[in-house]
């Protein structure tokens, strides 16, 4: 009976202490996702402190989830390749997931293969996402898919079908009229924009002022709609009203501690241009010393020591020795309080060591199959890392860029060196953007030139190569990356 009560209150105390980390886990990413935006280096850092807890007290839904928030801190942070690699851990851990699980994984998912433009990959995920939230009707699943078709919008955006991301950015606000507390304001900002590439200036201020509206009601940011107004009164040549837009995003990033050298180079950049147009030198040179700071900033951002600090804050080999230890001692103490309480019962022993020795085989076999997946991960890793390394060099306007592009894409350069054998780089360059499929706005914006001078020299290079108007341009110069020499150039 003695024996009966210690067993109960140790269980019990176990019970009691599991329930304690599970709401340290719960705490730590909700502080994770507050400062997701904010200050991503933390977030991280609360996002590992909860994996190492859920860990300890061994629940493979808690990991899951902290393995996912860990991959959203690290795509924040343009590290996709570790991003992805999480994504895979939470896959691994938790074979068996519910719908929504399997839906929060593919999001992550299809964030990263956007980044790094893995086209297919990543409309094939946003369609299978879908398909597995068909027959759910909860509120967070509602929220999954109105976010998945703003995805699938901007996907189409992108690739200049505007009547197509039209459609599926009104389906998210469909969804957004039966959430419960909606977060409509990106998806008003994407619809103005969606609007104003289809010349519908009107309907765009229409979206862009209930934005504004949504941000002072819940007194959020206001930064990306106040650069949207910006980029709406450029289209009306209003500079005035343009300059007074950049400059409110400016500050109310400051205002909100937002850390995104990015959208900070691009406001710049563009304030920079309003000043010069309105012969303001001395602004015009404020800006453009300004543009140079975000410029080494977001350098430095993505250089070796953002990732040596992230691995500092990982650091999974020290973390999984921890976690081990303190899974021995544990398990120690379990084993011997079994041995006191049942010394006695041989037979039980000896059946747990035959249901080990079995555990042990399959595990064997368990490991033989994931090193043979591993393998594969590692060799898709490294073709996606050169990927990624391709496209931040382009984004950088990086001379290297067309050396690692033509290692890369060898039979795509020697084609167009048939097609023009006295091609110039600089339309070798324009021409390979267009191959990783960058839209016209990305390429002027990674060029530092106008949206009109792109097109137009698009225009020039269908006429010079006969290129037909229906087709599209980058779907052409990618059909180019072929052992022979497509028809069409014949």
């Amino acid at each position: 009976m003695k024996q009966l009560i210690i067993i109960f209150t140790l269980v019990s105390l176990m019970s009691y202490s599991q329930r304690r980390e599970e709401k340290k886990v719960d705490s730590l990413l909700e502080l994770s996702k507050h400062y997701l935006m904010s200050n991503t280096i933390k977030s991280l850092s609360y996002a590992k402190q909860a994996s190492v807890i859920a860990g300890q007290v061994s629940d493979r839904n808690f990991t899951f989830k902290t393995n996912l928030q860990i991959a959203s801190c690290l795509y924040n942070l343009n590290l996709y390749d570790k991003s992805l690699q999480y994504i895979l851990r939470a896959d691994k851990i938790l074979p068996s997931k519910t719908n929504i699980q399997q839906a929060n994984m593919y999001e992550i998912k299809i964030k990263n293969f956007a980044a790094i433009k893995m086209d297919k990959l990543e409309l094939q995920t946003e369609n299978d996402l879908l398909a597995i939230l068909k027959t759910e009707n909860s509120n967070e699943s509602k929220e999954i898919k109105a976010r998945t078709f703003a995805y699938l919008s901007d996907y189409y955006l992108y690739k200049e079908n505007y009547e197509e991301a039209n459609v599926l950015i009104d389906k998210t606000i469909a969804l957004n009229k039966i959430i419960i507390n909606p977060k409509t304001i990106d998806t008003y900002v994407q619809k103005a924009d969606i609007l104003m590439n289809l010349q519908q200036m009107d309907s765009a201020f229409i979206y862009l002022e209930k934005a504004l509206n949504e941000n002072k009601i819940k007194k959020l940011t206001k930064y990306n709609t106040w650069w949207s107004f910006g980029d709406y009164y450029i289209l009306l040549k209003n500079d005035r009203k343009a300059l007074e837009s950049y400059i409110a995003a400016l500050e109310d990033m400051h205002i909100f501690n937002i850390v995104d050298y990015e959208s900070e180079m691009s406001i710049t950049k563009s304030i920079k241009e309003i000043y010069e147009r309105l012969g303001d030198q001395q602004n015009a040179q404020k800006y453009a010393q300004e543009y140079e700071r975000n410029y080494k900033l977001y350098n430095e951002n993505n250089n070796k020591g953002l990732t040596e600090t992230v691995n500092l804050i990982l650091n999974d080999k020290e973390t999984e020795s921890r976690t081990e230890k303190r899974r021995i001692i544990i398990f120690s103490a379990i084993i011997t309080l079994i041995i006191i309480t049942y010394f006695s019962v041989r037979s039980i022993r000896l059946k747990k060591k035959k249901l080990q020795i079995l555990h042990q085989n399959s595990s064997l076999l368990i490991e033989k199959e994931d090193l043979e997946a591993e393998k594969s991960r590692l060799r898709k890793k490294a073709e996606e890392k050169q990927l990624a390394e391709l496209i931040l060099l382009a984004k950088n306007n990086n001379p290297e860029f067309l050396i690692l592009f033509e290692e890369l894409y060898p039979d795509f350069i020697k084609n167009l060196k048939i097609v023009n054998p006295k091609i110039k780089n600089s339309e070798i360059y324009f021409c390979a953007l267009a191959f990783m499929n960058f839209s016209s706005k990305e390429i002027a914006q990674y060029s530092f030139v106008s949206l009109s001078a792109v097109h137009l020299r698009k225009h020039r290079i269908r006429k010079k190569y006969a290129i037909p108007s229906e087709l599209d341009f980058n779907t052409v110069m990618r059909e180019l990356n072929s052992k022979e020499l497509p028809s069409i150039f014949d």
